[in-house]
């Protein structure tokens, strides 16, 4: 009989402060637990990264983009998945922390940008869907990510303090606080986080090789000089590692630095209503190596280091016209070595410069018209020596300019009351990434794939309804995509090279389309019903196969009771099998591996609130201890001591336990 086990002395610290803590009345946490999230304005979704959910609360911004409909991760192991937004992965799904973007620097996928970041030291996590905006660096065609630190803003002296300690099944433990101090003259915050699980088992009782320890600290300091003026800088350091049940390697060193400084200026002119500036360094610095399941280690490192700026103004045209205009700089290198230790050499150079303008026009008092631009000059060059890693555009620079945009309309409709509706077009033109340039090849006899490889575009309509009332929620966005030149990543028979089977990066046309819906009804003043259901379907045109990755059609069920002191909750999550798959396919994240049978998982939680500081939250996720994988996850890798799966499965029955505590 398998047993589940967790400890609680991680939890003591914070249960002390709980009990001699006396509470002012500012700061109210949430309800309990969130398990599907409808948009909160058309083609968005804000969600709170402090609230406990489930599944087990995340530790990564991969785990944590799990709850929102249209959303896959891929499994590698414990830790480190790859968020798949609409059967797009790798940089469609654009992610910014602070609006900064973070590159990971394994060639492999090893380190997503979400690998880097702990959800719950932000404030807000804001999905923007689609090609539907063009403010934000990196320009995701699939969606845009951001996670978001919110300074808070003091009158007069005063502070507040957000900790939490979580304890789970396989030895998990987390420790969070976010503390913030200020008056009318200065701002000071500190952060911090550790994560650490041991090997997870899947349901049939098999060890995974997944275990994994993060651990980040951040501080920021900042003066206003008076209501309008406000300047910042910033420190930020990362590190930890992880075990990988998909491949012959771990992650042994996730080591991120960070230092930024900006500022932000309002009420300048009737027509300049903000103008905002920001410039940040970013360096990564993975490791991967056998060290943790062989005492003859063997490895290599690899650098990605970003240089970035940018400057924005708020636009008060008239009335009715609110414009926002920018740009954008940012130089990053990429560097690595075949073996610990030894020098690193750089491989390749990405410059962009970007210029955007969105516009939003009111109409009238319920219709809206928002529309941008974005223009990218692109210099990438291949900096191996003749011959490195099989390059064979050494010292060559391409240059490109890529140009995206977008409509929207918005209405508030009279005929359904509380209702708002939307309808969308956007072009966007992605630059292929480093993975798809530099790592991958053009074809089987081993040709780089930096001059042949070309820009995607991707052409995309969204249109969508938002509904909101007193005892009843929903939300619906449906989507048609037709994308010119998509980069496949194929690693079939014939489409390889190379010692290590390096895969082609190649251009197909392909379509997609499908839908998100959410739904939530207040049953009784205690008692809610939450439903989501995603679909998607996608064909790859020019080789006349099913588009690879695009995950199952997938439903989720919950009902909660919740009187503001208790709550119970019920989740039932579903997904259908998949039969249309492009074995040897995919993109720069994984590929397709084998269909996927159907499964339903079974998970609980319950809550207690003593008052409006203090949550503790509990829950047990895959109460039936269902064995299963998620059709996107990565193949299974033949690892010492483990079994192999053909790919890497899901967590078998966890149990968890969190305490959250807010001060002010």
């Amino acid at each position: 009989m398998k047993k589940t086990y967790i400890t609680l002395t991680p939890i003591a610290l914070v249960a002390t402060m709980m009990m001699s803590q006396a509470y002012a009345n500012h700061t109210v946490l949430d309800d309990v637990v969130v398990t599907a999230t409808p948009m909160t304005a058309p083609a968005t979704i804000e969600l709170n990264p402090k609230v406990p959910r489930q599944p087990l609360p995340a530790h990564d911004g991969a785990d944590f983009l799990k709850s929102v409909p249209g959303f896959s991760v891929m499994r590698k192991a414990g830790a480190d998945g790859e968020p798949n937004f609409r059967g797009m992965g790798g940089s469609r799904v654009n992610i910014l922390a602070d609006d900064q973007n973070i590159f990971g620097g394994c060639g492999q996928r090893m380190d997503a940008p979400t690998a880097y970041i702990f959800p719950e030291i932000y404030d807000k996590v804001t999905v923007i869907k689609g090609p539907q905006t063009v403010l934000y660096p990196g320009h995701g065609s699939a969606a845009t990510v951001r996670f978001e630190k919110e300074q808070k803003v003091y009158d007069k002296p005063g502070y507040d303090v957000h900790a939490s300690g979580l304890v789970g099944s396989f030895g998990r433990h987390d420790e969070v606080v976010d503390a913030n101090m200020g008056n009318k003259d200065y701002f000071a915050t500190f952060t911090g986080s550790n994560s650490k699980s041991d090997d997870y088992k899947d349901g049939d009782g098999n060890k995974v090789h997944s275990k994994y320890h993060r651990y980040s600290a951040s501080t920021s300091f900042g003066v206003t000089p008076d209501n309008n003026k406000r300047f910042e800088i910033s420190a930020a350091r990362s590190n930890g590692y992880a075990a990988y049940a998909d491949r012959t390697l771990d992650g042994t060193k996730f080591l991120r630095e960070n230092i930024a400084g900006k500022g932000q200026i309002k009420n300048i002119s009737d027509v300049v209503e903000k103008i905002e500036f920001q410039i940040s360094r970013n360096t990564i610095f993975h490791t991967m190596s056998n060290s943790m399941r062989s005492s003859s280690v063997s490895g290599m490192d690899v650098t990605h280091e970003t240089n970035a700026a940018r400057l924005s103004g708020d636009l008060s045209l008239r009335s009715t016209t609110k414009m926002k205009v920018g740009v954008d700089y940012s130089e990053s290198t990429h560097a690595g070595n075949m073996s610990l230790g030894s020098a690193l050499a750089d491989d390749s150079l990405f410059k962009n410069i970007s210029m955007f303008a969105e516009l939003t026009e009111k109409l009238n008092k319920t219709d809206r018209l928002i529309a941008g631009y974005r223009g990218e000059s692109w210099d990438v060059t291949d900096k191996r020596s003749s011959g490195m890693m099989g390059s064979t555009t050494a010292g060559q620079t391409r240059k490109e300019f890529t140009n995206s945009g977008f409509a929207r309309y918005e209405s508030e409709l009279n005929s359904i009351q509380n209702s708002t509706a939307y309808i969308g077009y956007g072009r966007s033109e992605r630059m292929p990434d480093y993975w798809e340039l530099i790592s991958n090849k053009q074809n089987s006899s081993g040709d780089s794939a930096l001059m042949s490889t070309k820009t995607e575009k991707t052409n995309q309509v969204d249109f969508g309804l938002i509904h909101k009332s007193s005892n009843f929620n929903s939300s619906a966005s449906v989507f048609y995509n037709k994308i010119n030149d998509l980069i496949l990543v194929d690693s079939r028979s014939g489409y390889t090279s190379g010692m290590y089977a390096t895969p082609s990066s190649r251009n197909i046309d392909a379509h997609t389309y499908g839908a998100e819906l959410t739904a939530g009804y207040v049953l009784t003043n205690v008692i809610k019903l939450n439903s989501s259901l995603n679909y998607v379907k996608g064909k790859n045109e020019t080789d006349g196969l099913p588009l690879a990755q695009l995950a199952p059609l997938e439903g989720r069920f919950a009902v909660s009771y919740d009187d503001k002191v208790y709550s119970y909750g019920a989740l039932l999550r579903l997904v259908a099998r998949k039969n249309d798959v492009a074995i040897g396919q995919g993109n720069i994240s994984g590929k397709d591996v084998a269909q996927s049978g159907g499964f339903g998982i079974f998970s609980l939680n319950a809550g207690y609130k003593p008052n409006k500081k203090t949550l503790i939250a509990a829950g047990v996720d895959n109460l039936f201890d269902k064995s299963y994988a998620e059709f996107i996850s990565r193949a299974g890798s033949s690892v010492t001591g483990y079994t192999q799966t053909t790919r890497v499965n899901e967590p078998g029955r966890t149990a968890w336990l969190k305490a959250t505590i807010a001060l002010d």
